[in-house]
């Protein structure tokens, strides 16, 4: 009797500890972190530094490790992002306590999360992460690769800018290669990365060979298209990047320079991205600064790369499109292809509200595994959806928003307020439209006051939309080729400065909690920054 007691409290004991979590545990879900080591004798290495947010893989660095081996040179790729991340959180969840930095400083949970960006804002978790680098520094200042190429983001900007200090005073003969999503305009690049020896601008497929393999055979190539450099004759006049036409002439990224079951958080949790096109196919909203060509793959190569991923037991992907439903008739066809292949995924994405989203259409969408759709309103009046040029009305909005919930697909949206022109009268029908439509969405993912983004049209015909400026608009604009500052511009007819959007905002979000609408951990981080700084830091 005594013995079937035992038996049985230690099966209810085995049992508790099965339903734990990892981190409840004090284990963690990836048994070997990779260790750091750089390759002698190498041409280029190419780094992903942290932050970047897990568990999404790179692609971006992912397409540039593509390029380099039809190079013909000696290269590695090292992701640093994703053994820091493990790194820290096998500490964090081992030891049971927070990780503190040397000064006092306990750090969030999660650093990667999109509602912590603000952490990489800090010197002494900058410092932090560059000390647990050093193996990284140590061994290029060892083995010294010919060039060494860094992909920077908003993110991940303030630690590569530290690195690149640190190569320059440790490893100075190391040619220093910048590119990324910092790097998309010529003039703004060298503004937010002021440090590199090259600098590459926009896509690399047609750009980036000739300059690695010059640098290979220990030459200082200069002038070349889409390519900034201190090597580059004084007065050059730039040339812009090649565009890439035929997306299809290019393969998908693999990752396979680690083992790729490493792309996942601390939860266990996978995101594989996925580029079906490039640019936007509207482009013309006035606020965008992101207005690029539109081109796409084949949807049979899309599906392909999905079912390749697949093989590989991962089942979760995410469009990284500027609106997945750019061409609604392609993302038809790459739905009907993964119906046709039988491959069982989960597909999220970001799309335009558009006259063909149907119900018809969103049931497609929902059979092939989309389970979760953000939709870019943007304006939620028809009156500021005619100011920022989307090119639909709020009827439409609504008729997509309901076809796509009752789909059965989860949907999400945003709002952008305080653009030029938007009346009081607008903010009420905004509070009207959003709180009418609250069945037909489940979450408000993004709430942002109007960001003056360089390759805007705000920005660029500033008078047009009567911006005006506290200051000298030329200085202002020399200083600022990224974006302007809050303080340094308002509108007028009516007048709309900071403090304006901010009373807009609060006014929005008062109604959306007093109707009880979800509002996301993102929208939330923009809110709090907002009020507490006055300027938008989701920047």
């Amino acid at each position: 009797m005594f013995q079937k007691k035992v038996k049985n409290l230690l099966k209810r004991l085995i049992d508790s500890y099965r339903k734990l979590s990892y981190q409840e545990k004090g284990v963690y879900t990836v048994e070997h972190i990779p260790v750091i080591e750089v390759n002698p004798d190498l041409d280029f290495l190419l780094l992903e530094l942290p932050p970047r947010y897990i568990p999404m893989m790179p692609n971006g660095v992912g397409y540039v490790n593509n390029i380099l081996k039809n190079c013909g040179i000696r290269f590695q790729t090292i992701d640093v992002n994703v053994i820091a991340y493990h790194q820290f959180h096998s500490q964090r969840i081992v030891e049971k306590k927070p990780i503190t930095t040397k000064g006092g400083y306990t750090m969030k949970e999660d650093p990667w999360d999109n509602a912590n960006t603000s952490e990489w804002d800090r010197q002494e978790v900058i410092k932090y992460f560059l000390e647990k680098m050093e193996d990284l520094i140590r061994g290029i200042v060892k083995n010294k690769p010919k060039a060494v190429g860094i992909s920077v983001q908003a993110n991940s900007r303030k630690l590569a800018n530290e690195f690149i200090k640190i190569l320059r005073s440790r490893a100075a003969e190391v040619t220093i290669i910048i590119g990324g999503y910092d790097c998309v305009y010529h003039y703004i690049g060298p503004f937010l990365v002021p440090d590199f020896d090259y600098m590459t601008i926009g896509d690399t497929e047609l750009t980036l060979e000739p300059l690695v393999a010059g640098l290979a055979k220990g030459e200082r190539p200069k002038d070349l298209p889409g390519i900034i450099s201190r090597y580059d004759s004084p007065g050059r006049k730039w040339v812009p990047t090649p565009l890439l036409e035929d997306l299809d002439l290019i393969d998908y990224p693999k990752y396979e320079w680690i083992d790729q079951t490493l792309y996942k958080n601390y939860k266990g949790d996978h995101l594989v991205p996925i580029v079906s096109s490039r640019g936007c196919k509207w482009s013309r909203c006035h606020f965008c600064s992101e207005c690029f060509t539109f081109r796409k793959r084949s949807p049979g190569k899309v599906v392909d790369e999905i079912e390749f991923w697949t093989s590989l037991k991962f089942s979760v992907f995410h469009f990284n499109d500027s609106d997945v439903n750019g061409d609604p008739q392609y993302l038809h066809d790459i739905c009907s292809e993964i119906i046709k292949r039988h491959l069982k995924v989960t597909l999220v994405g970001q799309l335009r509200v558009d006259k063909h989203n149907n119900k018809e259409y969103f049931k497609h969408l929902s059979n092939a595994g989309f389970c979760h759709l953000r939709f870019g309103v943007d304006g939620w009046s028809d009156g500021v959806l005619r100011l920022l040029r989307k090119g639909y009305n709020m009827n439409l909005v609504t008729q997509n928003l309901r076809d796509c919930h009752e789909a059965g697909i989860y949907t999400t949206i945003n709002i952008v307020l305080g653009v030029p022109g938007e009346t009081e009268d607008d903010i009420n029908d905004v509070i009207e439209n959003l709180v009418r439509c609250k069945d037909y969405y489940d979450v408000v993912e993004g709430i942002n006051t109007l960001i003056l983004g360089s390759g805007s049209e705000y920005y660029k015909h500033p008078e047009k939309f009567k911006i005006r400026f506290r200051g000298d608009k030329d200085e202002i604009y020399r200083k600022n080729p990224y974006f302007i500052h809050t303080d340094l511009w308002y509108s007028e007819e009516p007048y709309i400065d900071q403090s304006v959007r901010i009373k807009r905002l609060d006014k929005i979000c008062n109604e959306l909690y007093k109707q009880r609408i979800n509002i996301g951990g993102f929208a939330e981080r923009v809110l709090k920054n907002l009020k507490e700084k006055g300027v938008d830091e989701n920047v």
